[in-house]
């Protein structure tokens, strides 16, 4: 995309799939404390098992397959590229996961995500490493302890986000087992692209992977130290625990002109257009939008934006003689999609649009004018070709990131998304469930650390490819919450168009009916952002459901949408969680008949809130 010097780019773009990193690894074995030959392996699980079953003697206390004063021969390997390393492993008996470990190198640097995946690919548990010994073995408690049944193949990962992970070649010649799990032969498992399950063996390696388990039933998470209650002014909460979440609004104190212009307030809630024009900034102001993210260099000077009291994210078109201390440039635009070779990012490898990238960054950072550094990325988020192996290291670069892919309107974006392995097979992307599974994506790269926005075309996006389609109001708005319940920290509009029906900056030129439905949107996102700016809870409503469960002033919210599906869907609540179900802007309420209860979703963009008192 690109406006005012910023190229605007057509999706449609060839990807090829993604090819892993070579690797060497070293032909020294490893040190193991039980190495089974393949018969003696099966032999010792099948007498474990039998022991179990009949004497029922369970291992309550914490258990590893690898000792503490277990190393690997090479602790570091020469690969610097990000990876997702694994093992193999099922049980003799039933098991309660509680954590994932990894034996850390000196160079084992950056943010470290755990998950535990099934067979099929899907992730089943995460953890995020608070911190990393070097050398030795780090240990991150699973969000939520995970019971699995015996025999039950899984995978254990961890993100190296700049390589340099133990590899020691030949450690899975045969099984290893503890007596209760077995990771088998050729156990060790990698994946050259972060957040895909790893499944690539390569001569037998064993990356120093391993899981702490109980045999013993799981006790009840307790709540979180702060819970999101708390967070929000309230005593009552829900005993659940968290996902990984980047701090909510107090994230930008650490920026000061962004804190001058109010954005650590919970009441704020970031809206941007993509390089509006200056002189529409009262009118956008009125219909809800808060921010531009780059603006047309077009001789207005920048007080025509933020006299309004909008902020910016300046473009590097404006220098900083004309932003000077103006408080209400909060940041500075660095790229867009530089890891695709746009911003001037024209490296032919992915490690040189990093470098690209990187400096970009610095030469901002080195103004230290109080101004958060902010960059939007494209392909880069699918996991395919473009940085399969860099994507942890661009988002790290800058404060605040943003993706665009227009999946409701670039049959291209349809067909890239489809390719990337971890969009569920058959799935239609022209769907708002598109837009949340952007912000997943978005997470694994920072471990949900650093805030990312997501971007939602208002029209036609500048598409000049065969069968390109227009957004309607209803999908604006689907797409718009359904990143919201996936997380996003911001939402960021494209509005320029080419439908040839209406004019250029869609969100005034296309009509009254569309200005005051995006209108209506903004409202209700703002509404709500008191509520938006806390951590969600983890919980399972129920299945085609994709959902955001969140606590604020003495209530509970469950922001509702579909995986893409329609009709009527049955929620089932947390324990706690009773009493008459006010379905938040309908003028209606629900209420649940033991626990339960059921609405329907007429259209896959359609969303429901619902607000439920807590007792």
């Amino acid at each position: 995309m690109l406006c005012a010097g910023i190229r605007i780019r057509s999706e449609a773009r060839m990807l090829r799939d993604d090819v892993p990193s070579p690797r060497r690894p070293s032909r020294l074995r490893g040190r193991w404390k039980t190495m089974l030959p393949p018969i003696a392996a099966i032999a010792a699980v099948a007498v474990v098992a039998s022991l179990a079953m009949t004497l029922g003697a369970p291992r309550p206390d914490s258990a590893t397959v690898f000792a503490a004063d277990e190393t690997p021969t090479v602790p570091t390997s020469s690969d610097w590229h990000s990876a997702e390393l694994g093992v193999r492993l099922s049980a003799s008996v039933d098991i309660t996961i509680t954590a994932i470990r990894f034996y850390a190198g000196p160079q084992n640097t950056g943010t470290h995500l755990g998950r535990i995946w099934d067979a099929s690919g899907r992730v089943l548990a995460t953890s995020t490493f608070p911190t990393v010994r070097h050398p030795g073995w780090s240990t991150a408690t699973l969000d939520t302890p995970l019971r699995v049944a015996a025999g039950t193949q899984l995978v254990a990962s961890y993100v190296a986000p700049h390589g340099h992970y133990a590899d020691d070649a030949y450690g899975f010649d045969s099984p290893v087992s503890d007596g209760v799990v077995t990771y088998p032969r050729g156990a060790g498992v990698y994946s050259g692209t972060v957040g895909k399950m790893p499944k690539q063996v390569r001569q037998n390696s064993n990356y120093f992977v391993d899981i702490s388990y109980s045999t013993a039933s799981p006790s009840p998470t307790p709540a979180p130290a702060q819970s999101t209650s708390a967070a929000s002014g309230s005593t009552k909460g829900l005993s659940l625990s968290t996902t990984a979440w980047w701090g909510g609004p107090s994230y930008y104190a650490k920026f000061s002109k962004a804190a001058a212009a109010g954005w650590t307030s919970s009441s704020f809630f970031p809206i941007a257009v993509f390089f509006g024009k200056p002189s529409d900034a009262p009118a956008l102001k009125a219909a809800g939008i808060n921010t531009y993210m780059g603006a047309e260099h077009d001789g207005s000077p920048i007080s025509t934006i933020t006299g309004t009291g909008m902020n910016v994210i300046a473009q590097n078109e404006w220098t900083p003689a004309e932003i000077g201390n103006d408080p209400r440039v909060v940041g500075w635009h660095v790229s867009d999609e530089c890891e695709m070779g746009s911003s001037g990012c024209d490296g032919t490898t992915e490690t040189a649009r990093l470098r690209e990238q990187q400096q970009l960054a610095a030469t901002f950072r080195s103004q230290n004018d109080g101004r958060f550094l902010q960059s939007n990325f494209g392909n880069g988020v699918l996991g395919t070709y473009w940085a399969p192996n860099t994507m942890p290291q661009f988002v790290s670069s800058v404060d605040v990131t943003s993706v665009d892919k227009y999946a409701y309107t670039s049959p291209a974006v349809d067909g890239v998304i489809t390719q990337s392995w971890n969009w569920s097979k058959g799935k239609n992307p022209a769907t708002s469930s598109a837009y949340g599974w952007l912000q997943d994506r978005m997470e694994t790269f920072s471990g949900a650390a650093t805030p990312n926005w997501v971007f939602v075309e208002t029209a036609k996006p500048f598409l000049t490819e065969a069968g390109a389609r227009t957004i309607a109001p209803d999908q604006i708005e689907g797409a718009v919450w359904n990143a919201i319940i996936h997380g996003a920290a911001g939402i960021a509009y494209f509005q320029h168009n080419n439908n040839g029906a209406c004019g250029t900056y869609s969100i005034l030129q296309c009509g009254v009916a569309l200005t005051a439905k995006i209108t209506s949107i903004d409202q209700q996102v703002q509404s709500l952002a008191p509520v938006i700016n806390t951590p969600s809870y983890k919980w399972d409503f129920g299945p085609g459901l994709e959902t955001s469960l969140k606590v604020s002033s003495g209530s509970a919210y469950i922001f509702a949408m579909t995986d893409g599906s329609t009709g009527s869907k049955t929620f089932t609540l947390p324990q706690g969680v009773t009493g008459t179900i006010q379905v938040v802007g309908e003028n209606r309420t629900v209420t649940p008949t033991n626990g339960t209860f059921t609405d329907t979703f007429p259209n896959e963009y359609n969303h429901h809130i619902y607000r439920i008192a807590l007792n």
